[in-house]
């Protein structure tokens, strides 16, 4: 295995995980509940990178014969669903720490992997600097790519519980305010970029 392509993966892994948007604040908001809530999450996105990658990869050529149109779905299912979330959490009370029921993982999973297909900036990510880097380094750079990726989703929820043990009031107001507004302000962007794209067709 190439040492600089595992690297170059690595960076990019981050680059693609660590930022401020959507999937961190609903991965934030469900670490709330319990690590395994947030990780199940983060797993759910990271299986949605995978499905990405692998369809990036047998169908960029086709989506870009089809110009800027083929990018509209995404952009108004992906701005809707970031909506929803932000009036869901924003209605959510504190979860208590000896909650006795706080949900299945599962649906953690579920709605990671659900977010993570529609979310504009993920299929943007894998259309542009993940198909170009993929084809240039080969499986090395994936395996870099999706260990930045699992090191991320277990050590970002780590952080968030953390934090709830420290003081449960301050982080949950913290936590509830940063994934509101992040999710009201890409879901706002993104369905305005729809309906400008759509208007120029």
């Amino acid at each position: 295995m190439s040492l600089v392509s595992f690297a170059s993966g690595l960076w990019l892994g981050y680059s693609l995980a660590v930022p401020p948007g959507p999937m961190n604040a609903l991965i934030a908001a469900w670490a709330l509940r319990s690590f395994r809530h947030g990780f199940a999450v983060g797993a759910g996105a990271m299986s949605a990178d995978f499905i990405l990658m692998i369809i990036t990869l047998y169908l960029y050529s086709a989506l870009r014969t089809f110009g800027q149109g083929v990018f509209v779905p995404f952009f108004i299912l992906g701005g809707a669903f970031f909506l929803y979330l932000a009036y869901r959490i924003g209605k959510s009370q504190p979860p208590e720490r000896r909650e006795a029921n706080p949900g299945s993982p599962l649906k953690g999973y579920l709605m990671g992997l659900s977010l993570g297909v529609v979310n504009p900036y993920q299929v943007g990510w894998w259309l542009t600097s993940g198909l170009s880097s993929i084809h240039q380094f080969g499986v090395e750079w994936a395996a870099g790519l999706f260990f930045a990726i699992l090191t991320w989703i277990t050590g970002f929820p780590a952080a968030v519980r953390a934090g709830w043990e420290l003081n449960k009031r301050a982080t949950w107001l913290a936590i509830k305010v940063f994934s509101v507004a992040t999710l009201l302000a890409f879901g706002v962007y993104f369905t305005a970029q729809g309906i400008m794209t759509l208007a120029r067709l």
